[in-house]
This record gives C-alpha cells, sequence and structure tokens, in this order.
C-alpha cells in the first residue's frame, strides 16, 4: 500500500515541474483528469486508522475542490516549509532594502494568486510581563527560531506630543475625514497627555464614538461611562445623554442587554424625549421578549436577509438547554424541560461570521501544514474571532476557549500580561477549525422554495466538494454533540443558528445533532469524523452498519440509487405514459430488492432511512390509480422503516396521537415524510368518514414540515399540494 501510495503522491510533483517548464498548451486538461482519477484511487486505497492514511484522506477530500495553483501552493509550501527548519538556529542572511522589497512584491502578488495562508509550527504566546524579559539586538535574532524569554526593542518614529486640546483637535480632524483608526489614535494621545475635567470627559466621548464605528465595543462603553460629568446644568446634561446612549449602544452590540437596559433608563430620565434612546429602547424590548420566550418573527427574519446585510439583530434564546459533561461524549447540551417535536430548542446569533462575497479576503482558506491539507476554514474568520476577543469582547474570551479543538494552547484561563489578555491564536484558530459551521445564507431561494429553503449543512470541513465562503462560530450551539441518530435539526438565517426537535425530546436528555449525514456509508462517516473531530461515532446505527458484509453495504447503495433515479423520473412525470407500468414494476421490484438488504436482524430497531424516496414514489402512484389499500400500506410501511407508527384509520385522534415513536426504536425524520403524509390527506379528504382524520394528518404535515425546514416559509406549496390554502388552526409550534 506504501509503495502505490507514494507513487500517486508523487505525481502532483511531477505535474508542479512540468507547469514550472513551461510544458502546458495540452497539459491542464490532462492535469485535471489525473488529479480527479489519483483522488479516487487514493480513497479507494484508504484502510485502516494509520496516520498515512488520515493524512491521505485529508489530501483526497481536499484535492477534490482544488485547482491546480492551489496543488503547486501546497507543493511549495511543504517543500518551504522542509528548507526553514534545516536553516533553523542559523544566523539571519544580510539583506539588501532593494532585495526585502521585492521579496515582499512577489509575496503580495502570490497572495492574489494563491488566496491562502498557511498554518504550519505552533508556537505558545508570551504571557510573561515586559519587563521579565531580556533585551536583544537585531543582530542577535536567528532564522526559525523562537526567542523564547527575549523582547527586540525599536524606535518609532512619531509626533511630539504637545497638550490634551491640540491632540484632541487632530482626532476631530480625522473623524471628519472618516478616518477613524487616526482619530482613534489622536484621542488616546490626548488622554495620555493628561487632561482632566471637562476636557477629558469630551476626549472620552468623542474616542468611545470611535471606538462603536470601530467595533471595539467594551472600551466603547468603558469610555463613555467615563466621559460622563453627572452635573445637573443643561449643558452637561446634554453631554450625558450622549454618554449613556453610546454605553448603552456598546452595550447592546456586546449583547449585555440588561446593562443597556439601565443605561437607557438613566437617559430617559435625563431627557425623556431623547428619540435615539426611545428607538434603541424599543429594540431593546424586542430583544428581551426573543430571549425570554422566543417571540421571534422567523418569516421577517428571512426576508430581510440579503447580501448587502446578511447579519440579523436577535437574542439568543438558550433557556431550554444546560451544558453540562455527557457520559461518552465530553460536554453537550442538554433539555432542561421537555420539548416536543417541531418545537425550537434554541437560537443563536453568532459570536462571529464572515460572508466570502464581501471582500477578496473572506475567500481566503487556510492550509494546515502540520496535516498538510486545506481545512477550507476562511482565514477571515480566524482573524475576526481574535480580533473580536481582542477589541470588542474580552470578556467572552473563556466562553470561546472553553471550546475543544486539536491544540490545547493556554486553555480556558484567562490569561494577562502588562494589562493586556493573551490569546493564543493557533488555539483559537484549532476551536474554529472544529466548531465553526458552514452557512449557506443568505440565498435567493430561500424566500422561493420549500425543503432547501433555508439549506441545513454539516459543520466546517465535512463537504469533501466544497470550501464554505461563509462560516460563523456558535459558542452555545457547538456545544452540541454528533450522533448518525440526531433528535434536532439545524437550519440559518443569516448568521443565526436555529435547531428544532425531530422528536419529543425530554427533560434531561441530551440534544445530539449529525456532524456528517447518516445516509453515508459507515466507512466514509467514520473516516470523515477521525479526520475533522478526531472521534469515532459508536451510535447503535454505526455499530450495526459495521456488523455487516462490506459488499452488502456496496449493493445496497448501488440499488439505493437506482431506486432514488427512478423515484425522481416517477415522481417528475419523466417517464413515458406507455412505458408508465413497466416503470412502477420496476420500481416495485427495487422497493422488495432494497427491503431484502435490511432483513437482518441487525436492523432491528433501527431506521432504514435509504427506502423513503421511492416508497414515496410508490405511494402517490396507487393514490393516483386510487388504489387505497396500497397507498395506505406503503405509507405505514415508509413511516415504519423510520421508526414511527403511523395510525391512518384512528378516528378522532389528534394530529400529535396520528404519528407516534415505535417503542424501542430510534426514530429518523426524513423530509419525504411530509410529501408521505401529503399524500395520505389527499387519499383520506376523498372518503367522508375520513375527512376529520385528513384534518389532523395536514396539521401533522406542517408540523414535520417546520421541524426539518426550521421556519414556515414555503409552506404553502405544501398547502398546495395538499389542495389546502387557508392557515392552519391546529397547535402552534414556537
Amino acid at each position: 500500500m506504501q509503495r502505490s501510495l507514494g507513487r500517486r503522491g508523487s505525481e502532483v510533483e511531477v505535474y508542479a515541474e512540468r507547469i514550472r517548464s513551461g510544458d502546458h498548451d495540452d497539459f491542464m486538461a490532462e492535469i485535471s483528469t489525473a488529479l480527479e482519477e489519483q483522488s479516487r484511487l487514493i480513497a479507494a486505497d484508504l484502510s485502516g486508522e494509520s496516520t498515512e492514511a488520515n493524512t491521505l484522506l485529508a489530501h483526497y477530500y481536499s484535492a477534490q475542490s482544488l485547482d491546480i495553483p492551489a496543488i503547486l501552493f501546497m507543493h511549495d509550501l511543504n517543500l518551504r516549509a522542509s528548507s526553514m527548519l534545516a536553516r533553523q538556529g542559523q544566523q539571519r542572511a544580510a539583506t539588501v532594502p532593494k532585495d526585502v522589497l521585492a521579496r515582499l512584491d512577489r509575496e503580495a502578488a502570490d497572495v492574489h494568486r494563491y488566496p491562502f495562508v498557511a498554518i504550519s509550527e505552533l508556537y505558545p504566546p508570551c504571557v510573561a510581563s515586559l519587563d521579565s524579559l531580556e533585551v536583544i539586538r537585531l543582530s542577535e535574532l536567528t532564522a526559525e527560531t523562537h526567542h523564547y524569554g527575549k523582547a527586540l526593542l525599536v524606535e518609532r518614529i512619531g509626533t511630539v506630543v504637545q497638550n490634551g486640546i491640540e491632540t484632541l483637535e487632530v482626532g476631530n480632524d480625522f473623524f471628519t475625514k472618516q478616518e477613524y483608526f487616526r482619530a482613534g489614535q489622536a484621542y488616546q494621545s490626548a488622554l495620555d497627555a493628561g487632561g482632566e475635567g471637562k476636557l477629558r470627559q469630551d476626549i472620552s466621548r468623542n474616542l468611545a464614538q470611535v471606538d462603536l464605528i470601530l467595533e471595539r465595543h467594551e472600551q466603547a462603553r468603558l469610555n463613555a461611562i467615563n466621559a460622563l460629568s453627572n452635573d445637573s446644568h443643561s449643558a452637561p446634561v446634554a453631554l450625558d445623554v450622549k454618554a449613556y446612549f453610546r454605553a448603552a449602544s456598546a452595550s447592546y452590540q456586546l449583547r449585555d442587554f440588561r446593562q443597556c437596559q439601565e443605561y437607557l433608563t438613566k437617559l430617559l430620565s435625563l431627557s425623556d424625549k431623547d428619540e435615539d434612546g426611545s428607538r434603541l429602547l424599543e429594540k431593546l424590548r424586542a430583544r428581551l421578549k426573543e430571549g425570554e420566550d422566543a417571540n421571534y418573527n422567523l418569516n421577517q427574519l428571512v426576508k430581510r436577509v440579503s447580501r448587502l446585510q446578511p447579519r440579523v439583530d436577535i437574542a439568543n434564546f438558550t433557556k431550554r438547554t444546560i451544558a453540562r459533561t455527557s457520559k461518552h461524549r465530553g460536554r453537550g447540551l442538554f433539555a432542561a424541560e421537555h420539548i416536543r417535536l417541531g418545537e425550537l430548542i434554541l437560537c443563536e446569533k453568532a459570536f462571529s461570521a464572515t460572508f466570502g462575497w464581501k471582500s477578496d479576503s473572506n475567500s481566503t482558506k487556510t492550509y494546515d501544514v502540520r496535516r498538510k491539507t486545506f481545512d477550507g476554514l476562511p482565514a477571515a474568520l480566524w482573524m475576526s474571532t481574535v480580533q473580536k476577543l481582542q477589541q470588542s469582547s474580552p470578556q467572552r474570551i473563556a466562553e470561546v476557549t472553553s471550546l475543544s479543538g486539536r491544540y490545547p494552547g493556554l486553555g480556558s484561563k484567562l490569561v494577562t500580561a502588562d494589562g493586556v489578555h493573551v490569546l493564543d491564536a493557533f488555539q483559537i484558530h484549532d476551536i474554529i477549525a472544529a466548531n465553526a459551521f458552514a452557512i449557506p445564507t443568505p440565498a435567493k431561494r430561500q424566500k422561493t422554495e420549500a425543503f432547501g429553503l433555508i439549506e441545513t449543512v454539516v459543520p466546517l470541513g465535512t463537504k469533501a466538494s466544497t470550501t464554505p465562503d461563509n462560516c460563523a462560530l456558535f459558542t452555545h450551539a457547538s456545544l452540541i454533540n454528533h450522533s448518525c441518530l440526531p433528535n434536532a435539526s439545524r437550519v440559518f438565517i443569516g448568521d443565526a443558528i436555529l435547531l428544532r426537535a425531530t422528536k419529543d425530546i425530554p427533560k434531561g436528555d441530551e440534544i445530539l445533532q449529525a456532524y456528517v449525514s447518516p445516509t453515508l456509508d459507515v466507512k466514509a462517516r467514520q473516516d470523515r469524523m477521525n479526520l475533522i473531530w478526531n472521534f469515532t461515532c459508536s451510535c447503535a446505527l454505526c455499530k450495526a452498519e459495521t456488523r455487516e458484509p462490506e459488499d452488502l453495504r456496496q449493493r445496497r447503495a448501488a440499488v439505493v440509487e437506482e431506486a432514488d433515479r427512478l423515484a425522481h423520473d416517477i415522481n417528475t412525470h419523466l417517464v413515458d405514459a406507455s412505458q408508465r407500468d413497466g416503470i412502477i414494476r420496476r420500481a416495485e421490484r427495487l422497493h422488495a430488492r432494497l427491503k431484502a438488504t435490511f432483513a437482518s436482524e441487525i436492523w432491528d430497531g433501527l431506521p432504514r432511512a435509504g427506502m423513503s424516496r421511492v416508497q414515496t414514489a410508490l405511494a402517490g402512484v396507487y393514490r393516483f390509480r386510487k388504489e387505497y389499500t396500497r397507498c395506505r400500506g406503503m405509507i405505514i410501511e415508509a413511516f415504519d422503516c423510520l421508526g414511527w407508527v403511523l395510525k391512518l384509520d384512528k378516528a378522532g385522534a389528534t394530529a400529535r396521537e396520528v404519528m407516534v415513536p415505535k417503542v424501542g426504536y430510534a426514530t429518523c425524520l426524513v423530509e419525504e415524510m411530509v410529501w408521505m403524509l401529503a399524500t395520505a390527506y389527499r387519499m383520506l379528504s376523498e372518503s367522508k368518514k375520513d375527512r376529520v382524520l385528513a384534518e389532523q394528518v395536514r396539521e401533522l404535515a406542517r408540523t414535520v414540515y417546520i421541524a426539518l425546514n426550521g421556519v414556515e416559509m414555503g409552506i404553502d406549496k405544501i398547502d398546495a399540494e395538499l389542495g389546502y390554502s387557508e392557515k392552519s388552526a391546529g397547535d402552534p409550534i414556537r
């Protein structure tokens, strides 16, 4: 295995040399084809749990979305990393300024050609105070060496500060020109110059405004409070109103809504007709209500999200969950109360999020030299998270650093040196790589399509064929552990995540989501989880599938693929009428063959989701032919395969009594269930005696739709399929 894999791996180097030699007139197509074939061959040869296998698997998953320049970039980085280690401890080579500038120009050009940031050797941050470090000269620096315990001091050329008033005026000039960063520097210099009294208050108030613009919210709040005069005279009162508003605005952006409310109360006590304060108070009341009882207008949120405004303004709703240690999975989230099917488990705004279209830098990905793989992580998310922790929300450092990652760094403890919070940037990178979600929003189809209205995307790195441009880090939702038999489904609206229950979750049960699609083969699932999260899933589904012979799994996968294609043709009317009977008989045979592959007692108590698509198609055909007995039987069988008992003969049953979980059976919720329920509704509504039950089936279809889709948007397509246009009057779904 090592020889064959080594030979194929070396082909990349051959391709690189041929391109550098200029031999690329008719070679590009050959390279693309060869790389695709190479990926397939490597994946086919992988076996076992060795480090080599995982490294090659990483190449396979990342290479599928790479072009030739990316492959060359990866090759060059590996060579440079090896050569740099060979120079460790040597004296730095003498450089001429002209040569340095030329090298910087080349590296700047590479940034545009190869939009990747390399993560190579990890090293801890300095946590010692400056006074405890030994000062060295520039000539004492050596190549590729971390100079632990040392400090290098250089002189800075700058302007001489005259006094606070002059520097305040300089800052005001920069502010007028919208050069906010330079304005902030000037205001800080004015404070350092030692202004007192009203001058210091004016400087602090102006600096608070700059901090708000630059999103340095914690500093903005402190400066705004320092600007207060607490004077009862009319002129100082107007200035204090400004200071309180800036402090309240900073608290609002920090999601510290109670503190925001306190500042607004003081503001309005000074000026009860202040328009800015009143508007912010109205927004604040909406956030407080959202955080208390999940009173969201989700449909309105979807409508407002756009490429120009991809972020949503909401409060987090997390009171139905509690974080604690799981028995076998580390920290996790558990239900703090009983949560019913379709109900909202949590809603959380991202701690940090980046969107690929905002700028070229947001599309820059990271390349992990340690594991020799592109992890798909947008470098902008890494940078913005570090900046936010340093400048805007240092009070949330422990909240982020307590999340898991491959590299432990400083752990979750707060470390300060010389009065500054110390962050381990490599630790933050690995936390994001393990916990960030790819978010597919906003998308035009969110507002127009059912199922896929808000596409559910697995966490970052798990989609082999794509590297996500939009990514977000959620500090609470990231605690949810994986299971191939999840009880929650996630969707995204802008930079917010929503989780709904896909079954009733008793109080105290752990909330679980699928990191990797359970429909993938068990080996593919386990390989991805080992590669990205460094764990092996031991759920009942994985245990059952690993007990099956591999040839049986491959045979089943082939039948599922064929049956799905046939079901698609039937459902979209692509089958010629003259051939329809033959096609339907073929679908019935495929259904029987597929059913036979699940005949083993290994599958007792486990869902068989692979059968649902062909079952849905056949149920629709039987209803169209008015073969109601066969239609009813197929729908009941389909729900049985997914772990549910569907009662289509219980007159007077409520919507929640129509579908109940099988005792001792793991359940599964899939989108085909909505269309099967729609078929059952139409079948039942054609019979006078079953019309009351039909209405309950319709309510159930809506509940399942919302559980899977997150919001009601697009449900009119379901109602159209059901032949029903009025609003539901059934149980509300929160």
